[in-house]
């Protein structure tokens, strides 16, 4: 039987970045060949990045995409390679003529009248030698490509590469039973090739692992899917890349949160039917012998999978935008601890600076445990009390109001000094403001518009306060296993949390202890579950009322919540749309 070498460039692309994207693609290319490969195959949209959202509209991305595709094609011994792209029916008809060895083009089917866009794959080689067009279009969670692209119809594409007919999908196409993945099997392909674009989200590798081996199974296909890596505004692209044989068995995995180049060798049955559209197949034995081929990397346990994802969320974030250094506010709490220690993990010490802004209300033990994180992790530190413009804005508002500030007039007016002096500090200096509120305390809504909430990114905004904990603690035993000093010291997570806005005060004086809290927010915001639905599964009926109404009125404080990291299947963001003006209420909970 025909093997074949498949070369997965597992990539971190740049959304908008065509030089970035084309350089990437070319250095993987050149590693391929280096280890011999018959083929290389880049995610979903790899040149343009994912997801390009309303650029695709902007005028001459479109154009700017179908033009620098050709620089990739094949000059010297480059092995055939499959870019994820966009393309429109029209300019392509016109502009790609037949190739001058006699292989024609394969123009998108079906994708709609001119103008229209198409999420496609093109496979280059020493010219452009075929195009398969994606099928099936999300438009759920955090997907919405009915908004801008035309599904393919009509034959899928086969490519013969090595003697194997391998057929083209992308992403969504592989998930339906009795879908694409059946109808290439059907018109004659015995190894599936999926470029994807497959968000992160806690638990979503091993459902991936699970469909695939499913369609395997279905098609009686090998199936390679390779996964875009890094983060893209809340988006992050885990990788993770796989490759399963026909009955379903793992027989190469990449690594997580980093680009790789996956090496394998892929032993295909011949086809029934004959394929039409040869790719040259010219291997060097001599390189082929050096490859690391059919590597399978361990997955990782799920708070490990979650403290990566948050490093490189952030990392990306800052890389693509610009950003060399973040400060934020340390307030000796569990929140700001974990924020610095992923920012240092993220960025390095030398671009991370913290500040405590002590007030009145705030205890020794808050301070000199910011300052042991700071030293621990060796970052700028600086201390500086807010008590003087407290006062000033006291009496400011003792005019306005006709009294001096109390209860949440001034708590809030606390937070928000803390956030013009952060943002201050932003301004002069460049550095990004990292906010440090958790999923918990945006859900029902435990945190101050323009205090706690104001700043450029929102590391922990799709994670639980008991996850906070499970993350200081898993890196804390990542330090102590490799040998070095924890960075989160043990007083931080021993004391009761508390925003320290007023005299003695806890969380749990405002919100239901949080072991209680985080389970409900988990099946109210993710799974959908209604106030109803709780209670009749057993949940309290006085916490349901009272938990289901933070959240629901307090949307109008996320609307206004810098992006963050994804970790999740629904996020606060993109994925949860919900309206700020909102009256449905369900009866049988109100009542």
């Amino acid at each position: 039987m025909p093997v074949v070498r498949l070369a997965l460039a597992q990539m971190n692309a740049v959304v908008g970045g065509f030089a970035d994207n084309v350089a990437t693609i070319t250095r993987f290319r050149a590693q391929a060949a280096g280890v011999g490969a018959d083929l290389v195959v880049t995610p979903e949209l790899s040149l343009t990045g994912y997801p390009p959202e309303d650029l695709l509209l902007k005028e001459g991305f479109v154009e700017t995409a179908e033009e620098v595709l050709l620089d990739l094609v094949a000059t010297g011994n480059l092995p055939p390679v499959v870019v994820g792209t966009v393309l429109s029916e029209s300019s392509w008809a016109v502009r790609l003529a037949p190739s001058g060895d006699g292989r024609d083009v394969v123009v998108p089917t079906g994708v709609g009248t001119v103008g229209h866009l198409a999420n496609a794959l093109v496979v280059l080689d020493e010219a452009v030698v075929a195009t398969a067009v994606k099928r099936l279009l999300p438009n759920y969670d955090v997907f919405d490509e009915r908004r801008y692209f035309h599904p393919g119809v009509g034959p899928h594409t086969v490519i013969n590469v090595a003697g194997a007919a391998i057929g083209l999908l992308i992403c969504e196409d592989v998930w339906t039973a009795g879908g694409p993945a059946a109808e290439l099997a059907a018109q004659g392909a015995t190894l599936l090739v999926v470029s994807n674009a497959s968000p992160y989200a806690r638990g979503r590798p091993a459902l991936r692992e699970a469909m695939l081996a499913e369609r395997a199974r279905e098609t009686g296909c090998a199936i390679a899917y390779v996964n875009l890596v890094g983060g893209q505004d809340e988006l992050i692209f885990d990788g993770q890349s796989l490759v399963v044989d026909a009955t379903g068995k793992v027989v190469a995995r990449a690594g997580a949160f980093g680009e790789e180049l996956m090496t394998v060798d892929v032993e295909v049955p011949p086809s029934s039917r004959g394929v039409p559209v040869p790719v040259r197949y010219a291997r060097d034995e001599a390189d082929a012998r050096a490859a690391l081929i059919n590597h399978v990397t361990m997955p990782l346990d799920e708070i490990e999978e979650v403290y990566r994802a948050l490093v490189m969320g952030t990392r990306d974030y800052l890389r693509k935008n610009g950003f060399r250094s973040v400060v934020l506010g340390l307030s000796g709490g569990v929140d700001s601890s974990l924020v610095a220690t992923i920012a240092v993990d993220a960025v390095g010490a030398r671009a991370v600076r913290g500040v405590a802004l002590p007030s009145r209300y705030s205890s020794d033990h808050s301070v000199s445990d910011a300052r042991e994180l700071a030293a621990r992790l060796d970052i700028d530190f600086t201390v500086t009390s807010i008590e003087s413009a407290h006062q000033a804005l006291e009496g400011v508002l003792g005019e306005v109001l006709g009294s001096p500030p109390a209860g949440l007039t001034d708590e809030n007016l606390q937070s928000r000094i803390r956030g013009v002096i952060l943002m201050a500090i932003s301004n002069a200096t460049g550095a990004l403001v990292l906010t440090t509120g958790n999923k918990s305390e945006m859900a029902t809504g435990f945190s101050t518009l323009y205090g706690d909430s104001a700043g450029g990114f929102a590391v922990i905004k799709d994670v639980p306060k008991t996850m906070v904990y499970r993350l200081c603690r898993y890196r804390n035993e990542l330090a102590r296993s490799l040998g070095d000093p924890e960075p989160i010291p043990v007083a931080v997570l021993d004391k009761p949390p508390s925003a320290e806005l007023r005299p003695d005060q806890r969380d749990d004086q405002s919100l239901p202890p949080y072991e209680q809290l985080d389970p409900l927010l988990e099946l109210y915001v993710e799974g959908d579950a209604t106030a109803e639905q709780l209670i009749g599964a057993g949940h309290d009926r006085a916490l349901v009322l009272r938990v289901t109404a933070l959240v629901d009125r307090s949307e109008y404080k996320r609307r206004q919540s810098p992006p963050g990291v994804r970790i999740s299947s629904k996020a606060f963001g993109r994925d949860r749309r919900m309206p700020i003006t909102n009256a449905f209420r369900p009866e049988s909970a109100g009542g």
